[in-house]
């Protein structure tokens, strides 16, 4: 067991690859975000407005999605903590182990509708005789969990290289399912300029962007970190851009069109749908597991290593087993996602204010935080299941909530210390 020189962050296992460069962190990435709920993301978009307002709204959310996750990287590079470890800062021991049982169940959430997602395109995609009773969608989904396993046990080191190999693979498959796809655009719903969309892009984006700091630990530089989210904000504007052309492909929250259509399409169409819903499962599964190896070292550190990656891998598979298609994908991916949306509101008002007070947070503070994200992601799950502001954007709730709570508790925090100095 390894503890840093200011013996607030514990690591069971010697941090390794310490010099990836400004490439293979954006690749780690791009494997995962180059994925179909992200390209879901747009078609919600170009199908609830048009193109003109799709267009700038994702600018729009990449600019701030850029600007976010460089006050993320400022905030974390020293010291190469992980979320874990700026929950630590923020929340306090006690509350640092919530946020291991959030990354565990944000995990457990997005494995199996990625793997779900992924099952249920290739099933209806691969044409495969099989005997009556055998469950082809449950027979590729354990399959994907399989490979998943095997390509994260020794953790970050063959992610790397594995995101690496796999993001020119993604890259020809998607320009494959541009050229092979009707680019036909969706009638439009509304008129004039809106970024109404904006709420869909930023939920996802930004619950994934508390976890980068876990992945970015391993850069070379901050120059390095620096870099590889400009080059991720950049590709990853051309993937909306481009799935804003692929409406007649992809099914929110299902995988793709099951119309039939798909099946008297053309080969290069469906080998690159093929490759890219595979490929993309693969990368974004194995990012999942290590991520929630992170919060698995705080609560079963005894285990930590590749003891853990294929206990994580193997039991996310077996969950995938158990919970796919009884639960409605879109409630997961927001049930995970206000929390860590939230989540990622409060460190990074946080972190501003720690700058303005010239100090970390004492203990009445890491208090205030906590409370800050329970209230909101509380009332974001009332919204959720429509019993309390429906018809209210979650974000700009959970945002309110979060910034109200601060600004009232912590200027009252550092009077009152003031006061009793």
């Amino acid at each position: 067991m390894i503890i840093n020189k200011d013996k607030k962050r514990i690591h069971h296992i010697k941090l390794p690859d310490l010099k990836q460069s400004w490439w293979q962190l954006a690749a780690i990435q791009l494997t995962g975000v180059t994925s179909l709920p992200i390209l879901i993301g747009s078609i919600l978009i170009i199908n609830n407005s048009n193109f003109i307002s799709a267009i700038l709204t994702l600018i729009l959310a990449n600019v701030l999605l850029w600007i976010i996750r460089l006050l993320i990287i400022n905030m974390t590079f020293k010291g190469r903590k992980s979320a874990i470890d700026i929950s630590r800062d923020y929340f306090g021991r006690f509350g640092s182990y919530f946020i291991a049982v959030l990354l565990l169940l944000s995990t457990l959430a997005w494995f199996i509708m990625q793997t779900t997602l992924a099952s249920n395109a290739l099933s209806y995609l691969i044409p495969i005789e099989t005997n009556i009773g055998v469950n082809r969608f449950m027979q590729i989904g354990v399959l994907i969990g399989i490979f998943s396993t095997l390509f994260c046990m020794n953790g970050i080191k063959i992610i790397k290289w594995v995101s690496v190999i796999s993001l020119p693979l993604l890259f020809f498959a998607f320009i494959g399912m541009i050229f092979g796809s009707d680019h036909a655009l969706p009638e439009k719903t509304s008129t004039g300029i809106s970024i109404s969309g904006l709420p869909i892009i930023l939920t996802t984006s930004l619950g994934i962007t508390i976890d980068i700091p876990t992945f970015f630990r391993h850069s070379k530089t901050k120059r390095d970190s620096i870099n590889a989210i400009t080059v991720i904000q950049i590709l990853s504007f051309l993937i909306g851009f481009g799935g804003i052309f692929l409406g007649s492909l992809i099914e929110p929250w299902f995988g793709i069109k099951t119309n039939g259509a798909l099946l008297s399409t053309g080969l290069l169409l469906k080998s690159s749908l093929i490759v890219f819903i595979f490929v993309s499962a693969i990368g974004a599964n194995i990012s999942n597991v290590y991520s929630s190896s992170v919060g698995w070292e705080i609560i079963a550190p005894i285990l930590a290593g590749i003891k853990e990656y294929l206990i994580l891998g193997l039991g996310l598979t077996i969950g995938f087993i158990l919970i796919s298609n009884i639960i409605s994908m879109e409630l997961l991916a927001n049930l995970t996602d206000y929390s860590l949306v939230n989540l990622s509101f409060v460190l990074i008002l946080g972190y501003i204010w720690s700058l303005i007070i010239k100090r970390s947070p004492n203990t009445q503070e890491k208090l205030t935080y906590f409370i800050a994200w329970i209230l909101s992601t509380t009332i974001n799950v009332l919204q959720l299941f429509k019993v309390i502001l429906e018809k209210i954007s979650p974000l700009l709730v959970g945002f309110i909530l979060v910034t109200l709570t601060l600004a009232i508790f912590l200027p009252c925090i550092l009077l009152f210390k003031r006061i009793k100095s």
